[in-house]
């Protein structure tokens, strides 16, 4: 008898799992452009939240350039915090980012998850329903990494978002998920058979190009470790328009063209309640964000906007 209920307990456990991967779908989420088929996106990179007097500063700024610029989506790649407590930060930092009203999605850089929360905890946060504005999902995704889809005005995809997870290495599995992204969804909804949807990569790390066309006496470029294959995808799948980068402090919003592909640093948010007198004074000057305009056009409109807190903001 004993060995019958043992028996029929292995069964129904058998078929509950298979119950759940047949009806297991990958999370879509989606951003509508509106009408004028534009998306209007700020981009932030390496607030790094630590917990000190100068998260108000970093609040004030970013609630600012959010009230001026009206942006209908926040792309933030990656290093939102730089604490021991991570977790602890991250939660008020989301807190506060998701209060801001306007739907957002951020990269995993490594200062994310350099404490005493795991990646997955940290997920989590990012993950919570609470949250009401959060984009951040575990859908068409490779690990830690994921993609959202940009609709028109006639509810249709032509637009991808891909945010990075640049806090490991990169590896041929990553970039075999990146092409085969790009080719299932365009092979879904595009109308042409072989045309490839566009699509924007947001990290944190950069790629080994930076340092070849971006680098300069003032900063070096940090490539994200084995991404030179990354990169030759990028190049040559001839999709993705845009990639914006972040961690290089100094890189002043730089940018440049390669092959009719736009890659440009974000600028970084690095404030430290230490700071102070020309230090302070220099970071004030190099802090600010980059608000583009994502289209089914290849060409997308890249602002730099410079905003630098008055004393009123000081830490």
């Amino acid at each position: 008898m004993k060995k019958k209920i043992f028996a029929i307990l292995i069964l129904c456990t058998i078929l509950l799992l298979a119950l759940i991967g047949c009806d297991y779908k990958p999370e879509r989420r989606q951003i509508s452009t509106g009408d004028d088929n534009k998306l209007t996106t700020l981009v932030l990179t390496d607030i790094r939240f630590d917990g000190s007097a100068a998260d108000s500063v970093r609040e004030r700024m970013i609630s600012s350039v959010v009230s001026e610029r009206k942006p209908e989506f926040i792309a933030i790649a990656g290093n939102i915090v730089n604490a021991e407590n991570n977790g602890e930060i991250m939660k008020k930092a989301v807190e506060f980012i998701d209060g801001l009203g306007v739907p957002w999605a951020a990269s995993i850089g490594e200062l994310d998850v350099k404490g005493k929360t795991s990646k997955k905890g940290i997920m989590n946060i990012l993950t919570n329903k609470k949250l009401k504005n959060s984009m951040v999902m575990r859908g068409y995704n490779y690990e830690y990494n994921y993609v959202l889809e940009i609709v028109d005005y006639k509810n249709k995809v032509n637009n991808l978002l891909y945010f990075v997870d640049t806090s490991v290495e990169c590896s041929d599995t990553f970039v075999e998920w990146y092409k085969n992204t790009i080719t299932n969804l365009s092979f879904k909804f595009q109308d042409v058979q072989g045309q490839l949807l566009n699509s924007r990569v947001f990290m944190n790390r950069p790629l080994p190009i930076y340092a070849d066309n971006l680098q300069s006496d003032t900063f070096e470029a940090h490539a994200w470790g084995n991404s030179i294959d990354f990169q030759k995808a990028i190049i040559n799948l001839k999709s993705t328009k845009n990639v914006i980068a972040g961690f290089d402090d100094l890189a002043n919003g730089a940018q440049f063209k390669h092959k009719e592909i736009s890659f440009a640093y974000s600028r970084s948010m690095l404030f430290a309640s230490s700071m102070q007198g020309d230090l302070y004074r220099q970071q004030q000057v190099q802090t600010g964000c980059i608000v583009c305009e994502f289209s089914d056009s290849s060409i997308t409109n890249i602002n730099q906007i410079f905003k630098n807190p008055n004393n009123s903001l000081q830490a």
